[in-house]
């Protein structure tokens, strides 16, 4: 969906409905002051109603299990262990490159990019885990008031 496109479920899609059968009324048939007034105090309730900044879209369970190859029910569980499926497929293929089993509807789909994902996941989990060991090892020996050995200066540092 483009930006600054309204979406034809929402609540501001009802109200520009109604706003254009407002319009449509007051442009058919010729009213008097008074009809015009009101008519017009309706419009503006309604702009008053509409939202300020646009809604984030959120793709339903049926669409993104139709995207993904996968269940509506996977989706809800998902959603629920912390998939990003509100981000761009980019990092939902990274969160299921990092679990250990996927559906055979996303292998099918995606699987040669899970396996590069699952490979480029695995090295960079392992330098998490390397920096974590290395900076661990750094604040203990300051801890302790011992010197830093020298093959952990300049490998990384604490943010």
């Amino acid at each position: 969906m483009r930006r600054g496109q309204i979406n034809p479920r929402s609540w501001d899609a009802a109200i520009c409905a109604v706003q254009n059968e407002l319009r449509a009324l007051a442009v058919e048939s010729p009213l008097s002051d008074e009809q015009t007034r009101i008519l017009d105090a309706a419009v503006q309730r309604c702009e008053e109603t509409k939202a300020r900044k646009y809604l984030a879209w959120v793709s339903s369970n049926r669409e993104l299990a139709a995207k993904y190859g996968i269940s509506p029910r996977t989706v809800t569980n998902w959603r629920r262990e912390g998939c990003p499926f509100g981000g761009s497929q980019r990092r939902v293929l990274g969160w299921m490159a990092r679990r250990r089993y996927v559906p055979a509807g996303v292998r099918a789909k995606f699987g040669d990019e899970l396996r590069k994902r699952r490979t480029r996941a695995f090295f960079t989990d392992s330098l998490q885990t390397i920096r974590a060991i290395v900076l661990n090892c750094k604040a203990l020996h300051r801890a302790a008031g011992a010197p830093v050995p020298d093959w952990t200066r300049g490998m990384f540092r604490a943010r």
